[in-house]
């Protein structure tokens, strides 16, 4: 089944290996970590079109398996994995190795992670893993630190907002930031020019602008699709679940709400977004 997924990807992803010439990396304005990824591959087209559809597969096989080890769907489905990657081509804005595949590779992990936390007995070592890696993710793409708030929010679903809670979620967070600061000291490099740089903003006429009509009629469509799931699931579906997996299907529709409100910080990575 996974293998008939990966030719249904090639398939999907056709364009971008026939016109990876026209397949462009950001290269102003970035994250501290990403700035390196894109002063490297930026005139590799090919290479970072081969690197970014690899990345999709683990990320789809990594996501199906974190879903299906929570008991959140059936133990042989694929189903997570195929979503994932109809999704993460449906726009050839996405091909190449755009900083949202990395951010993506952390908040994976960091969904594992805060699935861990309801039932492991290290309970703020995984929270501290959560900022860690969500911090990661920023460093990669900025606009991913909005999941800072991810976190805050399990610890409530959970029951576990305490005071060492908090500290290794923050100590977590930072402690990425710290080593970027230490570089940027090393290097004689301003911080403030670098995140300043990073272009948070708050634009929603920019997105009404930025977005062409194919792409309006595709958010809808996934849009009400999803609005239909998710009411289907918590209106119904999750009443005669163990509570565990109740809390886990609660970090999820949290985990949604901050992506959509992260749309109007994404500024010009709008099209990836």
């Amino acid at each position: 089944m996974f293998a008939l997924i990966v030719i249904i990807a090639v398939g999907l992803w056709l364009d971008a290996f026939l016109l990876y010439r026209q397949v462009s990396l950001p290269v102003e304005n970035n994250a501290p970590l990403y700035s390196l990824v894109a002063s490297v591959f930026a005139n590799r087209p090919f290479l970072s079109v081969l690197l970014s559809f690899i990345f999709m597969i683990i990320q789809a096989w990594m996501f199906n398996r974190i879903i299906t080890s929570k008991n959140m769907v059936d133990r042989n489905s694929m189903l997570p994995a195929l979503v994932y990657i109809v999704l993460m081509s449906s726009s050839f804005s996405l091909f190449g190795l755009q900083p949202v595949w990395f951010a993506n590779f952390f908040l994976i992990i960091t969904l594992d992670k805060m699935f861990d936390v309801f039932r492991d007995e290290a309970v703020f070592v995984e929270i501290f893993n959560v900022g860690f890696f969500v911090s990661l993710a920023s460093l990669f793409y900025f606009p991913a630190l909005i999941f800072i708030f991810l976190i805050i929010s399990a610890l409530i679903i959970y029951f576990l907002v305490n005071i060492r809670g908090v500290f290794a979620s923050l100590i977590g967070l930072f402690l990425p930031y710290m080593f970027a600061a230490l570089y940027f000291y090393w290097n004689d490099i301003s911080p403030a020019a670098v995140f300043l740089a990073g272009n948070f903003q708050v634009d929603v006429a920019f997105l009404s602008r930025h977005i062409v009509p194919f792409g309006w009629v595709s958010m809808i469509v996934i849009g009400l699709t999803g609005l239909i799931a998710v009411s289907r699931l918590y209106l119904g579906a999750l009443l005669d679940k163990p509570v565990r997996i109740r809390k886990r299907y609660q970090v999820l529709f949290i985990y949604l709400i901050i992506a959509v409100v992260s749309v109007f910080i994404a500024g010009k990575t709008i099209d990836i977004h």
